[in-house]
């Protein structure tokens, strides 16, 4: 379904500004290699011509794809600095078209991704950039969080589990909290309107055997993005008869 697009002889190749995105990154502490914001760059020409084929994302303007998707993808690192350490095993719930995940493995290529989604040609796309990009250790898995986490392959395996829009909080306690292993943590990408969610999440929690360690003020370190990130860590086994059948978490939030 994918390819690489010819260039058009006529057109000249589109010049990039990564002054934003190389202030970013200094403002997360990020020191990238020279072949990383070459790989962001291509990630970019790929998303652009990809999307015309499938709907992927309405953000394709390259100053706003540096802010809303590999800042914001990169900010996952204020909650969780072992990434700089690149030996974490990762599960991105929810992947999309690649974010948080693609950004994360480009800076931090040591680190293990597994990147999960249950729209299958949203993860046919994932599969063509990594392998256009030449990224080691991504796997992808298409399917529903709910069904994933009751094989044991993936249960209970992952140091770190990522989420970015994909449900409310107490909801994606339980897409999540199954797949972390104990003593793991899952960092849910939220707005600044988090705290509401919060409130709602402490049975979810007590079920599914995580424990709230801190959230973290994404505009610290880069004022334009008002997000938040929930830092959640695994303190006990998820019961085996989580998560419930796909559809009910979201239809009877824990």
């Amino acid at each position: 379904m994918f390819s690489v697009s010819k260039q058009d002889g006529s057109k000249s190749p589109e010049i990039k500004n990564v002054k934003r995105l190389h202030s970013g990154l200094s403002s997360l502490g990020i020191t990238p290699q020279r072949t990383s914001i070459s790989k962001l760059m291509l990630f970019h020409d790929l998303l652009v011509d990809a999307n015309t084929k499938v709907n992927l994302t309405k953000i394709l303007n390259w100053p706003e794809v540096i802010v809303r998707h590999y800042l914001d993808s990169l900010s996952v690192v204020m909650a969780a600095p072992s990434l700089f350490d690149e030996r974490e095993k990762i599960l991105d719930i929810g992947s999309g078209f690649g974010m948080p995940g693609i950004p994360l493995k480009v800076m931090f290529p040591g680190n293990d991704l597994v990147m999960l989604d249950s729209v299958k040609k949203k993860v046919e796309f994932i599969d063509f950039a990594v392998k256009e990009m030449n990224l080691p250790n991504v796997e992808t898995v298409v399917g529903r969080a709910e069904d994933i986490a009751k094989k044991r392959k993936h249960r209970e395996k992952y140091s770190m589990v990522v989420s970015r829009a994909v449900a409310t909080l107490p909801v994606l306690l339980e897409f999540a909290l199954p797949f972390c292993s104990i003593g793991g943590t899952f960092i849910a990408m939220k707005s600044s309107r988090v705290q509401s969610e919060i409130d709602r999440s402490e049975n979810a929690l007590n079920l599914l055997g995580g424990q709230i360690d801190r959230v973290v003020n994404v505009e610290d370190k880069l004022p334009f993005l008002p997000g938040r990130l929930v830092v959640i860590r695994k303190i006990e086994e998820t019961p085996e008869i989580y998560p419930r059948k796909a559809g009910i978490p979201k239809k009877r939030p824990l």
